[in-house]
């Protein structure tokens, strides 16, 4: 059922207006049991969840409309292909059959699926459930009462989407659920364990050591913030406090960027610009140096400059943003008479008036960006003040991705140490030690290694004791229906869980010995030795077993400046200052890396490669452009979870990366290990 028109008999009942949605976040786990409270304390036939449906788009509908008029299937698919995602009505549907015969000639021989589209086009194909809107009704009727509903899941679902319960006037609660909420919680509950006094993250102090961390950009798992672009920014901003921050979650948007808003509040920041203000806008627009940033300024010159009331300002923002011109034109008059009779000249009116209809494209809610960024400060608090919870549950939390740009920060920071899988100390996920400062690599994270068999090693140590020695380890595990198999002790080896034990640390190379130890002791027989990688690698070089390691957990360092000259790479190693510097003068360097992605692109001129390396935790981009791919081809593609090593220019990209990047060049020596 789609609303389209409201009775007024309906509507007086009602508020004047539409009121503004109200968000409340929550950690995800929580939600469900949020619901139910407000089931609870309200009545379940008050507590309605909002419904919402699919509608139907141009392009799927020609295909659902094709399949009912039995048109053959490939030349419906032909004919749909033909349609671009981004035609939606039938004047679209018109101006590209005038362009593409196959379209209308199909169009001609089946004039009766035409004739249906205008009725069927964006009318309601699916229902769904509404992620987290709900409303609550008050008790004069049930829910069913007030609105049209069906019973979905047990749940009392609207008919009416939540933009229909918009314009009846209905009062709208997001309830939210937020899994860095989740992670909150977590950190707060080993704070807690470890025996230290758990903060009061609601009423946490002004921290300058949080806003340093802030300056650095080690915003990793910072809520809101932690993006590469935000990490960068904040850098630039060096923010100092919490109205910063707020500033910041408003300005690192496409609309303000594109008027280079951001870079201007940097400039009358941190280098002493002086602000430019619109006419009457300087107590407004006194803390966000003359930039009109968040609706609720645009809605104060509106007030006290354009002399209209609270609610009138709410509806000339509503009618910005959804760029309702004929209401707009209305406004634009009795706010020029506000602007007129304060002093204003026609000239500074039309000027404010343009800023703040500019304005409209991006403009962000103050109080929206201000949750975010208490969020992000909380976030960073807890992270400097608490690393080793905080780190121990952002790791457990993280992705691949993820897990490489925290490893960056942390090797920065300093605060804490990361230390390979270790089998009488880790967990199936990761243990931090408070004593040592130290997170020990969960069991479970190395690849390979499932959580069965990861918790049946653990088992066996929690009920019989440390292991302590591989030959009792094997003892312990190799027996009939046993879940850790030949390629779980070679994981475990290779991946440096018993290093401690036999203080391997910086002679990685040694674990061959335990490699070879279990084969005899298994009596394994090795099938196809060709494929065997304990046969066929550099055995001899702890590089190697490095990257294995880091194959394996993700986790290793390297020595490329080492490796390169091994190699024979003779060019002088780049410096810690020309990786992390902005190098703008190109100079011709050695570096090295673990491949963490390649991107063959086609050009004019032919294939070029675009590498994604890491060294030590750090990314870089490296270019292989047309000329030089021919030569080095073989040993990129397919290259991804190795090591490189190489010599080429080094210059900052401006344009693409915004960072340092290496270009392959023609006397380049590229090797892949």
């Amino acid at each position: 059922m789609k609303i389209t028109k409201i009775e007024k008999s309906i509507s007086k009942k009602l508020v004047d207006g539409t009121l503004p949605d109200i968000d409340t976040d929550f950690a995800g786990k929580d939600r469900a049991e949020i619901k139910q409270y407000m089931e609870d304390r309200f009545g379940q036939e008050q507590v309605c969840s909002v419904g919402s449906y699919s509608t139907m788009k141009l392009k799927g509908l020609v295909k659902d409309l094709a399949r009912i008029s039995s048109v053959n299937f490939a030349e419906a698919n032909l004919i749909t292909s033909i349609i671009d995602n981004g035609d939606s009505t039938i004047l679209d549907l018109v101006k590209r059959a005038s362009v593409e015969p196959r379209l209308k000639s199909f169009m001609k021989r089946n004039s009766e699926i035409f004739h249906m589209i205008p009725t069927l086009l964006d009318q309601p194909k699916t229902q769904s459930i509404h992620p987290c809107a709900v409303i609550i009704f008050p008790k004069v009727m049930s829910a069913s009462e007030w609105v049209p509903t069906r019973l979905t899941q047990g749940l009392i679902v609207s008919e009416w989407s939540g933009g229909e319960m918009d314009d009846a006037g209905f009062l709208k609660d997001d309830i939210l659920g937020i899994k860095q909420l989740d992670k909150f919680t977590d950190i707060l509950s080993l704070i807690k364990n470890n025996g230290k006094e758990v903060p009061n993250i609601y009423n946490l102090p002004h921290d300058p050591e949080v806003f340093r961390y802030f300056g650095n950009g080690w915003n990793g798992d910072v809520f809101q913030l932690g993006s590469a672009g935000l990490t960068e920014y904040t850098k630039a901003l060096k923010p100092q406090s919490l109205e910063d921050l707020i500033a910041t979650n408003a300005l690192y948007r496409p609309g303000p960027m594109e008027n280079h808003y951001h870079e201007i509040y940097v400039k009358c920041k941190n280098e002493g610009r002086e602000p430019s203000y619109l006419w009457g806008t300087e107590n407004i627009a006194k803390d966000t140096f003359g930039l009109l940033i968040y609706q609720e300024q645009v809605m104060q010159v509106f007030q006290e400059v354009g002399g209209l009331s609270m609610k009138e300002a709410d509806d000339v923002r509503r009618a910005m943003g959804k760029k309702k011109i004929a209401p707009l034109l209305v406004w634009k008059e009795k706010v020029s008479k506000g602007f007129l009779d304060k002093g204003a000249t026609a000239s500074e009116f039309e000027d404010v008036w343009d800023a703040v209809m500019e304005f409209a494209k991006y403009g962000f809610n103050k109080s929206h960006s201000a949750a975010y960024a208490m969020t992000g400060y909380v976030g960073q608090y807890l992270k400097v003040h608490y690393p080793i919870e905080y780190w121990t549950i952002a790791l457990d939390y993280a992705n691949e991705e993820d897990t490489l740009k925290y490893l960056s920060e942390i090797t920065q920071a300093k605060a804490i140490h990361i230390k390979t899988p270790h089998i009488n100390k880790s967990g199936i996920s990761m243990i931090s030690n408070e004593d040592s400062s130290t997170i020990f690599w969960g069991l479970g994270s190395i690849k390979g290694i499932g959580e069965d068999t990861a918790m049946q090693i653990i088992n066996e140590r929690d009920n019989n004791g440390d292991y302590e020695s591989f030959d009792e380890f094997c003892a312990r595990h190799v027996f009939k229906g046993s879940k850790v198999k030949k390629q779980t002790f070679e994981a475990l080896v290779s991946a440096g869980a018993f290093d401690d034990m036999y203080n391997f640390e910086g002679r990685e190379e040694n674990r061959l010995s335990l490699i070879q130890q279990y084969r005899t002791y298994k009596k394994v027989k090795v099938s196809n030795p060709k494929r065997d990688p304990y046969t066929i690698g550099a055995l001899d070089q702890r590089w190697w077993w490095n990257l294995q390691q880091k194959k394996l957990t993700g986790l290793a360092s390297f020595d490329y400046k080492e490796i390169a000259e091994g190699q024979g790479i003779e060019s002088q190693f780049c410096s810690t200052r020309e990786s992390n510097g902005r190098q703008e003068k190109s100079v011709f360097r050695a570096f090295g890396g673990y491949i963490v992605d390649v991107k063959i692109g086609k050009s004019a001129k032919g294939e070029y490669a675009r590498l994604t390396i890491e060294h030590n935790y750090k990314l870089f981009k490296v270019m292989v452009w047309s000329n030089e791919f021919e030569n080095f081809k073989d040993q990129i593609k397919g290259a991804e979870k190795n090591l490189i090593v190489f010599d080429g220019e080094l210059k900052y990209d401006s344009k693409w990366s915004k960072s340092n990047q290496f270009t392959i060049k023609e006397s380049s020596r590229l090797i892949v290990l």
